[in-house]
């Protein structure tokens, strides 16, 4: 079965995105005052972290699309940045008053993300009759990928959809702006795991395992470091490590999918056509 290339618009505006989450992600991640100056809203030190190591993860699977430019890996990344960009445009449209209208990096905000989200909209429906490359995933590997996506599944609808109860359980204070918008940290990786239920190859193992581990790795430091300056969390509440436990859960299922790109028997769904 080919891996055909996706479309060189495709291809260069993931590209864009990697230029936009180094300077988004790894500023916000190190609390750089040029970058959350320039933020459409302001951010609170946990949430600029916290927004930060999002960005720095997704810029894993940005990456890998960007350079590989073919169908697998990018059918399970562009289902990710669909959702993840589609979510946030429609919240970021719910919350309108939140944004200043007067400021040029709204304006930037909106145009990115709805461009973003058009464009693998776009070729998600293009490609919709193309072949999934690869093999089903051994039952026990689907039993994980189907488990991932409910449980994650679960916990980006509660955050969306009655974010107040939600926010209760984020281990510092959230409003229901930033309870929806962070809804797509369970979200986007269990799209992943679900697309990846229909087949899968050692490029996708590889794109959604490094992703995950540095989506589920990098928002438990940032929390460490943030509280090391403010001293607000309570590390006792079970809320706070229910929090570090799906994160932790998230990180274990990443670093357990890259270790199938080194499984070479194909009952495992990973293809040597497909390294």
């Amino acid at each position: 079965m080919t891996n055909p290339r996706v479309s060189r618009l495709l291809v260069a505006v993931t590209w864009i995105e990697v230029a936009v989450l180094i300077v988004a992600g790894g500023g916000l991640l190190i609390a750089s005052p040029a970058v959350s100056s320039i933020w459409p809203w302001p951010l609170a030190p946990f949430n600029l972290r916290f927004l930060g190591a999002l960005y720095t993860a997704a810029l894993v699977a940005a990456t890998i699309q960007a350079a590989s430019g073919r169908w697998s890996p990018a059918r399970v990344v562009t289902w990710m940045i669909f959702v993840f960009t589609l979510v946030v445009t429609v919240c970021s449209f719910v919350h309108l008053p939140r944004f200043d209208p007067a400021r040029v990096e709204v304006w930037i905000w909106f145009g990115l993300y709805v461009g973003v989200c058009a464009n693998a909209g776009a070729h998600l429906w293009a490609y919709r009759r193309w072949a999934s490359p690869g093999r089903r995933p051994a039952p026990g590997a689907a039993v994980l990928l189907l488990g991932q996506a409910a449980v994650l599944g679960v916990a980006g609808a509660v955050l969306l959809f009655v974010p107040e109860t939600a926010a209760g359980l984020w281990p510092w204070k959230i409003d229901r702006f930033h309870a929806q918008l962070y809804s797509v940290t369970f979200l986007t990786p269990a799209a992943g795991a679900l697309v990846l239920r229909r087949a899968v190859t050692r490029g996708d193992w590889s794109a959604l395992g490094a992703t995950q581990l540095a989506w589920g790795t990098l928002p438990v430091v940032a929390l460490w470091v943030a509280d090391g300056q403010a001293r607000r969390i309570d590390w006792h509440t079970p809320a706070t490590w229910i929090w570090i436990g799906l994160f932790a859960g998230i990180a274990v299922m990443g670093a357990w999918m890259l270790s199938q790109t080194l499984r070479n028997d194909t009952r495992h769904g990973v293809g040597h056509e497909f390294r």
